[in-house]
């Protein structure tokens, strides 16, 4: 469903980078007895895999360009900016894994630190709720959602949207944040051809 929705923004004419999360297979700080530097790497190799899977699944319907912040030898080429500029140009998919390739750095950073580095004009964040809330939607009933509001808001209200490195980050280089379902029918191609849903971030 995802894979979908990404070929079907990318047919709009969209240049498309995607950062994978390995969450799915672990989070490193909540994981207990595990090290927190085992349980980012494992988290690291993770986002690969998952990686791998959306390359397997995207590259019937286009081309795709897979790249990690670190390299396995025959399995994903290592990341670079002039490559990932290079393939976005030529209307390659991107797939960018392995996070930032550091530990103690979540994937939300990742996202906005290639966000700049590939000069992109916004950060849409997939996630499993419609945008961004006072509280857990799906906890509490009675939780706000906010249809735009600023990085500094997001910030004392400590609503958890992304961390806060990759809060500053965007916020530095002027780089929008949109929160979507990304588990609705189109939702991506929606946002991208302009329509409001979700809750926007700048």
């Amino acid at each position: 469903m995802i894979s979908g929705q990404i070929i079907e923004a990318h047919k709009s004419g969209a240049e498309i980078g995607v950062v994978v999360g390995g969450g799915n297979v672990i989070r490193g700080k909540n994981v207990s007895g595990i090290d927190r530097k085992i349980a980012d790497r494992i988290g690291l190799i993770s986002t690969i895999i998952n990686g791998l899977l959306l390359e397997n699944s995207l590259k019937k319907s286009a081309k795709v360009t897979h790249l990690s912040s670190f390299p396995i030898s025959g399995i994903v080429k290592t990341y670079s900016q002039e490559e990932a500029i290079d393939r976005l140009k030529s209307r390659h998919v991107l797939i960018l894994s392995g996070g930032t390739g550091s530990l103690y750095f979540t994937t939300d950073t990742a996202a906005a630190l290639r966000a700049a580095e590939l000069g992109a004009d916004v950060i849409i964040k997939g996630t499993k709720v419609d945008g961004v809330y006072s509280a857990d939607p799906q906890k509490n009933p009675k939780a706000i959602k906010y249809d735009k509001i600023s990085y500094a808001q997001a910030l004392n209200r400590n609503l958890m949207v992304m961390d806060t490195t990759a809060f500053a980050l965007c916020q530095e280089n002027k780089i929008p944040i949109i929160v979507i379902n990304i588990f609705q029918t189109n939702n991506l191609k929606k946002v991208l051809s302009g329509k409001k849903i979700g809750s926007m971030i700048c």
